[in-house]
């Protein structure tokens, strides 16, 4: 069964989180550039857990910077995914199941950079998250007059 928010409604587990109908509503607040696992299960959980408590009230724009693979299954699960959580908290261990609801949707930095560029007039927006290294912060020349920058740094420089 592929996840949607569509199925939300069906699930019916004692093991699993799932997210309130409410955070589909939330306002656009995070520009993410990347779709990696460590951002969805590190900042993203957060942001999902935050928006749990009524403490952020935003979602994610995922920003898919490399031209490998589609944004497809992100779109086709609305965003959603599932996340298990093991660890010790309080002194005793934990495993949970969730459904992050915290992306509201997956753009490809290639395809559809005007509505990347869009998301700069959102004035809901206040955070630029990126795991970038050392390799994608790299100065391209041309990105300085580029109507559509190729560099992360170009990138972020366009965006503000």
């Amino acid at each position: 069964m592929q996840l949607s928010k569509n199925l939300l409604s069906a699930v019916h587990s004692e093991q699993l989180q799932v997210p309130d109908e409410k955070i589909f509503g939330l306002p656009e607040k995070v520009l993410q550039f990347g779709t990696g696992v460590l951002l969805r299960g590190l900042p993203d959980y957060f942001i999902d857990q935050a928006n749990k408590k009524n403490l952020f009230n935003g979602r994610i724009v995922v920003v898919k910077s490399t031209t490998q693979g589609v944004t497809d299954a992100f779109h086709e699960q609305d965003g959603l995914y599932t996340l298990l959580v093991k660890g010790v908290q309080d002194g005793k261990e934990i495993e949970e199941m969730i459904i992050n609801a915290s992306i509201s949707r997956v753009l490809s930095a290639q395809e559809e950079w005007d509505k990347i560029l869009a998301c700069a007039a959102n004035p809901d927006m206040q955070i630029i998250l990126s795991n970038t290294t050392e390799i994608g912060i790299t100065l391209v020349a041309s990105d300085a007059k580029a109507s559509h920058p190729i560099s992360f740094p170009g990138r972020v420089l366009a965006f503000l």
